[in-house]
């Protein structure tokens, strides 16, 4: 069980990765956008029940210095639990 968490945990995080390797989003002008897909991804990591944070740290270490847009790890924890207190709101 623990072998099939790490795969998981690794499609997510290859996913995350490919969003944030792209240069599409700052090329057109539009680097916000790859922000809100990745967070997208994040949150659809979290509802499967996988640490979304496990995926974000090495994609945030490895990214931040090429995409200066990307926010930390704190500012994506508060803007994915506005998330969630949000929808449970409704």
């Amino acid at each position: 069980m623990e072998s099939e968490d790490k795969g998981i945990l690794l499609t997510w995080l290859t996913r995350c990765d490919a969003i944030a390797a792209s240069d599409l989003f700052v090329q057109i002008g539009h680097p916000e956008d790859q922000v809100t897909l990745l967070k997208a991804t994040l949150l659809r990591a979290a509802a499967e029940g996988v640490d979304w944070r496990a995926i974000y740290r090495p994609i945030y270490e490895r990214w931040h210095t090429e995409r200066p847009h990307f926010p930390d790890l704190n500012t994506m924890a508060t803007e994915i639990e506005q998330h969630y207190s949000g929808s449970k709101g409704t």
